[in-house]
């Protein structure tokens, strides 16, 4: 099994067989990311990677095992390939970009700051286990327009109050993306500034007024906010 690292000086192949704790540093300077092509594959297994702001890109099939990914930038999922969460963590600050497959199992996904970045783009449908949303810098969460993030266990959204508030943005003004968590999850959401964000699909997010949240509702949100027989009465009166 290979653990290929995209070399400042070309193309590097490193022999990695873990099935067993270690820590393993990408360095700057030496390489430039972690990445599995095609036809290839690589198991974390509850091996401890910090990629040091670098990014992760997989062609192939990657599994996160039981391990930790951390500090990664860029997560690029391409179409052929698969990332499989299984029990891991991985925690990025980045873009994510899923063109292929991602199973997550019993993950947990999570953005976060740093690398420089003040946005974070996410690009596919996502069918997330645990994931979580955090800054203390006001970050902006982009949401590529019209797709949909599911959440099956639980759904973190964590800004800073009074002023350094989460931002979660769709990627086309005015266009909705879709926020679906499953009945039986669990949501923790405080200091968030939300616009064109549809959850539908999924529990009602954040039941009540905005400011117990510390957070504003920036518009064209549905089942955000509210109270739950705000909800009822309202169906009720179109059935009729």
């Amino acid at each position: 099994m290979y653990l290929s690292l995209n070399s400042r000086q070309g193309r590097a192949l490193l022999p990695f067989t873990i099935y067993f704790a270690l820590t393993f540093q990408c360095i700057p300077g030496f390489c430039a990311g972690i990445s599995v092509g095609d036809g290839a594959s690589f198991d974390v297994g509850n091996a401890t990677i910090d990629v040091n702001c670098l990014d992760l890109e997989t062609a192939g099939q990657f599994a996160l095992g039981g391990g930790l990914v951390n500090g990664v930038s860029l997560v690029s999922i391409e179409s052929t390939g698969e990332l499989n969460g299984e029990t891991g963590s991985l925690r990025f600050a980045g873009d994510w970009w899923n063109a292929g497959t991602f199973n997550a199992l019993q993950s947990s996904i999570n953005m976060q700051d740093g690398c420089g970045t003040s946005e974070s783009l996410m690009l596919g449908d996502n069918n997330f286990y645990n994931f979580s949303a955090s800054t203390s810098t006001g970050k902006t969460f982009s949401i590529e327009a019209g797709s949909i993030q599911a959440f099956a266990k639980e759904l973190s959204l964590q800004g800073a109050e009074p002023n350094q508030r989460l931002k979660i943005r769709s990627s086309a003004n005015g266009q909705s993306v879709h926020f679906n968590l499953a009945v039986q999850g669990i949501q923790q959401i405080n200091a968030v500034d939300v616009k064109d964000n549809d959850a539908t699909a999924g529990q009602l997010l954040a039941p009540g007024a905005p400011a117990a949240y510390a957070s504003v509702d920036a518009g064209n949100n549905q089942n955000w906010f509210g109270l739950v027989s705000d909800l009822l009465f309202k169906d009720s009166f179109e059935s009729n």
